[in-house]
């Protein structure tokens, strides 16, 4: 009984040594794991906010949390641009094409994060009354390059071979999504 006792012991310790690191403690944030991670068929964010206002918490982390998704799309969306350039070798006879998509992305990005949804949201009370929110927000890429493709079209600054090359790259892309819907 006492080796049992004593094997008990040691592994309490070394459990408890595993969740700190150099004083610091590990905490558990809600929304983890794949479901809430970005991939190809979605953008995914997580963020917090705290408030002793519950909606101003939930305004904060949302504001976060769109902020996040906004990176990944500008992101990926560069990286796209830069493959589709490289794959075409454009020879300049699109211009600023690369710089013109980056641009109109963002357009279509600041206007608002056209079909975002709350993917989840927790709401916690603090021991001095303050909220704390997380949510979880994800975006379907296929909406955001239908609305591109659409944004694309009635842009007056484009020429006719910039819109053929932006409604081909983002042909290209929805075609190798894995979203059938």
């Amino acid at each position: 009984m006492k080796k049992v006792i004593l094997g008990f012991l040691a592994l309490s310790t070394i459990l408890s040594a595993c969740s700190t690191f150099n004083g610091a403690k590990a905490i558990k944030t809600p929304f983890r794991g794949n479901a809430y991670e970005s991939n190809r068929r979605f953008f995914r964010s997580v963020a917090s906010g705290e408030s002793v206002n519950l909606e101003t918490a939930k305004s904060k982390a949302i504001l976060t949390a769109n902020q996040r998704l906004a990176a990944s799309v500008q992101t990926e969306i560069k990286s796209v641009t830069e493959n589709y350039q490289n794959e075409r070798n454009m020879d300049g006879n699109l211009g600023d094409f690369g710089e013109r998509f980056q641009q109109l992305t963002r357009e279509v990005m600041s206007t608002k994060i056209m079909g975002a949804s709350l993917h989840g949201e927790k709401v916690y009370q603090q021991k001095d009354k303050t909220y704390q929110v997380w949510v979880a927000m994800e975006l379907r890429k296929r909406e955001l390059y239908k609305r591109i493709k659409q944004q694309a079209q009635t842009d007056k600054k484009l020429s006719d071979s910039q819109r053929k090359a932006v409604a081909e790259m983002i042909d290209k892309q929805i075609e190798e999504l894995d979203d059938k819907d």
